[in-house]
């Protein structure tokens, strides 16, 4: 054949050329300049990536006529030898082929015949995990002590094949995945060199779709030279079939935010377009995987192979997002692409997969949820008393809130029954109870809200001190505010009494840093000279472990867990959870 493909053509003839392996090219160079040459060498790692190439240039290095030298000639008769496969010193074995016992005791008696014209004989066995346990344990002896004459070089795709017993008689040799600049790099040479007319944006395409292999991405070049002579981006995603990014950003997008029209819109341009649904499906695993690294990295740009534009419109997708929620989309989207690979309709699929996942639009973190619960517990009745306005209390307990609907004063009748309900008295309350309660509550010098004459203030230094504290609390900035709203207040004499109850007690130490300030505060709200005592009361800590149990034992929650195929992370405790009212203990 006249035509020689590029992988071959351009197959590493020295150590300078291997790239993607410097630590490995590093140590055989070592090796040799200091006359430390192993007798047995183990090469594993993917495909593609100059396992085989490494072994003839190690052959080449040793019996090159200069040598041994890290540096071989190439053009003596023992190099180009090697080169072209010629070489009566350099045997190379297929493993997949020659894997039984009989191959090997045909192996261990050549090896005791010197070398014909170099200093060494070189065995490469290829893909050496085909081999057979009785084929390897046949090796082990000539493997751990061959005649000096003989080196060993073992290479595998598949490491975890290799009996322990050849490993500890050999030098191992871990090759890398290649990175994409790397291969990039490698291919712009090449294709400057073969007068290629290729774009950058190309060659990165094909750089991608090689996975690390640079034979891989030699033959994907052959393939779209032969395509057309002008290779764009454009003809690259046509014939290999890789995604747009317009297309994976728009439906990134609409997975986010839940649009399942878009979804199923942007499948449906798929279709139409003769996309692999299946290479599709690991496409967007890859972007939700750069969505999350960009997420989760300060300078994306500096890990991700994209260009500008495409950066800014991960940057406009991940704002929209958070970690928790991209984090368990490409969950979803992993395992969905099994599924996908192995359907017999592999749109259908990947639209319910995508569809699936889109009901994560609307999770909230667990935090978040218990922190707005929390919030929306403790707000309400405050924000309805800044609303109302001062209340007309004496120093002491909160009593009850009361109504502005004026009541009589002994209401005494089945009536009078039905309207006590219609006020909003509590269950167990009686109407007389209520009255009673009034009229202890207002002396006679004051005016209620159910007395004719209306609504008057009292002045400040008169009020409740809990009024005071509120708003007290209305003037301080939200990060502290957000702690002071838990404490109870209660003036006596010319002291502030706050009180933080049970798991409360943790805000203690921030609110005493900034007592001198809201003393100053207090005093001016409640129009004298007041001195905050500040006190905790700490509860009995309750084990996770039994809140776990008692979480278990709810049948609304076992059913939820067994719906979405769920399983509980932890179990946190809400705030006023020794609050009796609204179901029992630490619920």
């Amino acid at each position: 054949m006249g035509y020689l493909v590029l992988a071959r053509k351009w197959r590493p003839k020295g150590f300078d050329d291997l790239v993607g392996q410097a630590p490995i090219t590093r140590i055989l160079k070592n090796a040799i300049l200091q006359g430390k040459i192993a007798h047995a060498y183990l090469f594993s790692g993917p495909r593609g990536v100059g396992k085989t190439s490494s072994a003839r240039i190690l052959a080449k290095a040793l019996n090159c006529k200069e040598g041994p030298t890290p540096l071989p000639c190439g053009v003596c008769g023992s190099c180009t030898a090697i080169t072209d496969g010629s070489s009566v010193d350099v045997i190379e074995i297929d493993g997949a082929s020659n894997n039984s016992v009989d191959d090997i005791r045909d192996l261990r008696e050549r090896v005791k015949y010197a070398p014909s014209g170099g200093r060494y004989k070189v065995y490469i066995i290829d893909e050496v995990h085909m081999l057979s346990g009785s084929a390897f344990n046949a090796l082990l002896k000539t493997l751990e002590e061959p005649p000096s004459h003989v080196l060993f070089v073992l290479a595998t795709t598949e490491m975890k094949k290799i009996p322990a017993t050849v490993l500890s008689r050999c030098q191992h040799m871990p090759f890398r995945r290649i990175s994409s600049s790397v291969i990039k790099g490698r291919l712009k040479e090449i294709s400057d060199a073969e007068g290629l007319n290729i774009s950058a944006a190309a060659l990165g395409l094909v750089a991608r779709a090689a996975d690390g292999s640079m034979r891989d991405s030699l033959t994907i070049l052959d393939q779209v030279s032969a395509f057309s002579t002008e290779i764009t981006e454009e003809s690259v995603k046509g014939l290999l079939g890789i995604a747009d990014f317009g297309l994976l950003s728009k439906v990134s997008k609409a997975l986010i935010c839940g649009d399942r029209v878009g979804i199923l819109a942007t499948i449906e341009d798929l279709v139409e377009q003769g996309t692999d649904i299946r290479a599709f499906s690991k496409e967007l695993i890859q972007f939700f995987r750069d969505l999350l690294v960009a997420s989760v990295m300060k300078k994306p740009e500096d890990v991700l192979d994209m260009s500008a534009e495409e950066i800014d419109t991960v940057k406009e997708i991940v704002s929209a997002s958070s970690e928790d929620q991209l984090t368990l989309m490409l969950s979803e989207i992993m395992k969905s692409e099994t599924e996908v690979r192995s359907a017999s309709s592999p749109r259908l699929a990947l639209e319910m997969a995508l569809i699936r996942a889109s009901f994560l639009s609307g999770l909230k973190p667990i935090s978040e949820v218990i922190e707005n619960i929390g919030r929306l517990a403790g707000r309400p009745a405050m924000v309805a008393e800044r609303t109302a306005g001062p209340k007309k209390m004496k120093d002491g307990p909160r009593p009850k809130p009361e109504t502005a609907v004026s009541r009589p004063s002994v209401p005494d009748s089945a009536a009078s029954k039905e309207q006590h309900e219609e006020w909003g008295g509590e269950e167990g309350d009686t109407p007389e109870e209520d009255a009673a309660a009034q009229e202890t509550d207002e002396s006679p010098g004051e005016t209620g809200a159910g007395k004719e004459g209306g609504d008057e203030e009292l002045p400040p230094s008169e009020m409740g001190g809990q009024d005071v504290w509120e708003r007290t609390v209305a003037k301080v900035d939200p990060p502290l505010a957000s702690k002071l709203m838990h404490a109870n207040a209660e003036i006596r004499g010319d002291e502030l009494f706050l009180s933080l109850n049970g798991g409360q007690a943790v805000f203690e130490e921030s609110i005493r840093k900034e007592l001198k300030t809201l003393e100053k505060i207090v005093s001016e709200e409640a129009g004298r000279k007041l001195r905050i005592k500040l006190t905790t009361s700490h509860k009995k800590n309750v084990r996770k472990r039994d809140l776990k149990e008692k979480v278990m034992d709810e049948p609304l929650i076992r059913e939820a867990l067994e719906l979405f195929e769920g399983r509980i992370v932890d179990v946190t405790p809400a705030e006023g959870a020794d609050n009796n009212q609204n179901g029992g203990e630490n619920v």
